[in-house]
């Protein structure tokens, strides 16, 4: 009996650490993951503003189009 709660204690200890280097990885993926989503996200806001700056130009141009 003593033998097979020593196994087991071995077992839950092995699939303990096992769990928790997979979750390590798995953290290390997020958090690749995360930092390229971020990326994205700074690329399409500067994106986004020049759009909106060019469409201010051409508001402008157009009024200036319309004076004339």
């Amino acid at each position: 009996m003593k033998f097979k709660t020593t196994l087991l204690a071995i077992m839950f200890c092995g699939a303990l650490t096992f769990s928790c280097r997979n979750t390590q990885k798995e953290q290390k993926e997020l958090d690749r993951q995360i930092e390229e989503i971020e990326s994205v996200e700074q690329v399409i806001d500067s994106t986004a503003e020049e759009i909106h700056k060019k469409a201010e130009e051409v508001d402008e141009l157009i009024k200036q189009l319309d004076s004339i």
